[in-house]
C-alpha cells in the first residue's frame, strides 16, 4: 500500500461541490477514455496511465485501468474510494480531501492510499509514486482551472 498526501491551493469557487459531483470531477481524470455515471455518488471510469520512457520498460507504454468509484462527503471532506482492475490485477484507491474555501481560492488538504498489488512489485514503489505525482499534478491543474 502506497501512501501519498499533500496540500494544494486552487482558484476554484465552489470546490467542495465540484469534488462531490462525479460528472464534474471526472472530467479532470487524466487520459480518461470513458465514464459511466451510475448515481450522484457512483461512477465507473476507464483511463490510461502513460509509462515514461525513462522507466526503461520498453514493452509497456501505457497501463489501462478500469475502476468503480464511490464518492461520499461529510462537512468539508470528500472521500473517493475506487476498486478496479489493470492488466488483470486488482487496484484500489482511497482518496480523502479536506477543503477550506476562502472566496476565489480554496485549499485542498488530501491523502491517498493506493494499492496496485503486483504492479507495485513489477515496477517498484518509487516508480508508482512517480506515476502518481504526474497524475496528481494534472488533476490539481484541472481542478484549479
Amino acid at each position: 500500500m502506497i501512501q501519498l498526501g499533500g496540500q494544494n491551493e486552487v482558484r476554484r469557487k465552489g470546490l467542495l461541490d465540484f469534488l462531490k459531483d462525479p460528472s464534474s470531477f471526472s472530467k479532470c481524470i487524466p487520459n480518461l477514455e470513458s465514464i459511466e455515471i451510475r448515481s450522484p455518488s457512483e461512477f465507473d471510469a476507464k483511463f490510461k496511465v502513460e509509462v515514461p520512457e525513462e522507466f526503461g520498460i520498453s514493452y509497456l507504454k501505457t497501463i489501462g485501468i478500469k475502476m468503480h468509484f464511490i464518492v461520499s462527503s461529510s462537512g468539508n471532506r470528500v472521500n473517493m474510494r475506487g476498486e478496479g482492475r489493470s492488466m488483470g490485477l486488482k487496484v484500489k484507491i482511497d482518496i480523502e480531501v479536506e477543503v477550506y474555501e476562502r472566496g476565489e481560492t480554496s485549499t485542498m488538504s488530501w491523502k491517498a492510499s493506493v494499492d496496485v498489488g503486483l504492479l507495485e512489485r513489477m515496477l517498484g514503489e518509487d516508480k508508482i509514486k512517480e506515476f502518481s505525482d504526474g497524475i496528481i499534478s494534472q488533476l490539481v491543474s484541472c481542478i484549479g482551472s
